[in-house]
């Protein structure tokens, strides 16, 4: 349902905002308590969110995001799982804008992707997003609209299970991993419509063809660097946009702004991670301790123990992490192409801070990556189809094959 809102009636919702997060009348139930050092907390059935711009200086130099409520990343919605929310979301910003509900089963018109039973909200508009909370689990909302997410535009989103779940635990975090950048997305969007390696500045070199010629041979190396010319590509472009252009945010912070969870040994602390970037892969791991998985995209998984996941862009992880002692852990998410990292602390008190480990050694694409399996064709013979008479192809009507299901 849309509607006008006045700048008179944002400020005034501003200034309540600011004033009952000041009062704790936002801070969780008891059912949904968590623990200091996250973003601001908004739980119950009935919410306002406004969508403005906020003066951000992330890199040292000042830039404009756009933000939720006046903050980055928007502050968590916690939800229970059966209750219906209500959620007034309206639009400060010169252009249109959006919510998505990602992950969220609801209907149509409440999914607030634009085209789809949604026209988007106006500038000074407002929409309201009402529907019955069907799940639990971590999720995430963020805009649909343009480049708004890369800018600022998301949050996480918890939803309180009605059951008792198949695992305890002491604290909960959320721990939101991003991407940011001082360039304009759109500009980053058409350099890599011109030119789809524009922001891969580790390309191979003559040092690397030689290296390889010593280690391959001639004919190999030779063989390598054609096939992928052939294929107008590059075993070093990772990923469109590298750590020489993105800093990578752990719950709105820079790496240098250690963004820290407070523990005391022994707990068990539930750790909610959230891939809300544009478009960058994270390696997940925490050096001296185990993670227990527990949940993934907002479902249970029959627990696993690991030292290292990657994490995709809109995925959810749930682990579980037990530290026995008083010392920090540095929460290290490096890009899949080893070009930067975020990172974050758990420790028991705020201003400690773990070795941060060093980047690995930085990929190749292999054709396996790709899922081209080009060893399996070693077994084909090739020679014999030199037999083959091509010439009694061309009575076939090729233009008969227009009407073939291909779906099927």
């Amino acid at each position: 349902m849309q509607s006008k809102t006045t700048r008179r009636s944002f400020v005034k919702g501003l200034a309540a905002t600011g004033l009952l997060g000041g009062l704790g009348m936002w801070r969780a139930p008891v059912w949904a308590v968590t623990s200091p050092g996250q973003p601001n907390v908004l739980t119950g059935t009935d919410f306002d969110l406004y969508i403005g711009e906020l003066p951000v200086n992330i890199t040292g130099a000042a830039r404009t995001a756009m933000a939720i409520n006046g903050s980055l990343p928007g502050p968590i919605l916690r939800w229970r799982e059966g209750d219906t929310v209500t959620l007034r979301v309206r639009n400060r910003l010169k252009q249109d804008t959006s919510i998505h509900w990602h992950g969220i089963i609801l209907p149509a018109n409440m999914d607030g992707v634009p085209g789809l039973s949604f026209h988007g909200i106006a500038p000074d508009g407002m929409y309201e997003y009402k529907f019955k909370v069907h799940q639990n689990g971590t999720y995430w909302y963020h805009s649909h609209s343009g480049f708004q997410e890369q800018v600022g535009v998301y949050g996480a989103l918890v939803i309180d299970a009605k059951d008792p779940e198949p695992f305890t635990y002491d604290r909960d975090y959320v721990v939101m991993l991003s991407d940011w950048t001082d360039e304009d997305p759109a500009r980053v969007m058409s350099k890599l419509k011109k030119q789809s390696d524009y922001y891969n500045f580790h390309k191979r070199t003559v040092g690397d063809f030689v290296d390889d010629v010593s280690e391959k041979g001639w004919s190999a190396a030779v063989a390598d660097r054609k096939m992928w010319a052939e294929m107008k590509m590059s075993p070093t472009d990772l990923a469109d946009v590298s750590g020489h252009t993105y800093t990578y945010l752990m719950n709105g912070q820079a790496p240098n702004g250690n963004w820290t969870g407070i523990f005391k040994p022994g707990e068990k602390i539930r750790l909610r991670f959230i891939n809300g970037s544009a478009m960058t892969y994270f390696d997940v791991r925490i050096p001296g301790l185990k993670m227990t998985v527990v949940a993934a995209d907002g479902q249970y998984v029959k627990p696993v123990s690991i030292d290292e996941f990657r994490i995709a862009v809109a995925e959810t992880y749930d682990v579980i992490v037990e530290p026995e002692n008083e010392q920090a852990y540095t929460i290290f998410a490096q890009s899949m192409d080893r070009t930067g990292y975020s990172r974050g602390t758990l420790a028991v008190r705020e201003g400690l801070q773990a070795p941060v480990p060093a980047v690995d050694p930085r990929p190749l694409i292999s054709m396996s990556d790709m899922g081209m399996d080009h060893g399996s064709m070693g077994g084909m013979d090739h020679g014999s189809m030199a037999g083959m008479d091509h010439s009694k192809m061309a009575g076939m009507d090729h233009g008969s094959m227009a009407g073939m299901d291909h779906s099927k």
